[in-house]
């Protein structure tokens, strides 16, 4: 419930900055050292992470929900900075060592929330863990704080109940 009227609160904000431009430059002024260039002209990843918490709460079970959601605020920062200082080969504009990185922090998520038994040991997990890495690498049209834990937590889900 909350994340809902969260979701709908961050929609609402989006829409009427993206419609009123002094609204938006003030909010842009405020905001800037949290936003991307780009995101003064549209939807703000924060929006995106919100509607994904959504997204994933009413889809799956919510250990795996909080696991999706952990590897997308912990594994893409991590890939982000790790990638932008790796030298090297970039596939997509983006670094595989930046993708290894968050691969390797979401397999590190899924082993502490299973030793505090948050969620069952599962080889599954651990394949999702690698496919939230992957799905960063990817050149999908969506944005990765909406992709990374719907596919991340659709792997886990069918995986799990294999």
């Amino acid at each position: 419930m909350v994340t809902a009227v969260l979701a709908g609160a961050a929609l609402l904000v989006e829409a009427v900055r993206l419609r009123l431009p002094g609204i938006n430059s003030l909010l842009v002024s405020r905001f800037a050292l949290l936003l991307k260039d780009t995101e003064s002209r549209k939807v703000t990843g924060a929006t995106y992470v919100i509607l994904s918490a959504l997204a994933v709460f009413l889809l799956f079970d919510k250990p795996i929900a909080v696991a999706a959601l952990l590897f997308l605020s912990l594994g893409d920062p991590a890939a982000a900075l790790v990638g932008r200082r790796a030298p090297g080969i970039r596939f997509f504009g983006k670094s595989p060592i930046g993708t290894l990185a968050m691969a390797l922090i979401a397999i590190g998520i899924t082993g502490v929330l299973s030793a505090a038994g948050v969620v069952d040991r599962h080889w599954g997990l651990y394949v999702g863990a690698v496919s939230a890495g992957m799905t960063e690498l990817l050149p999908l049209p969506v944005d990765d704080n909406v992709t990374i834990p719907l596919v991340s937590g659709g792997v886990m889900t069918l995986l799990v109940g294999l």
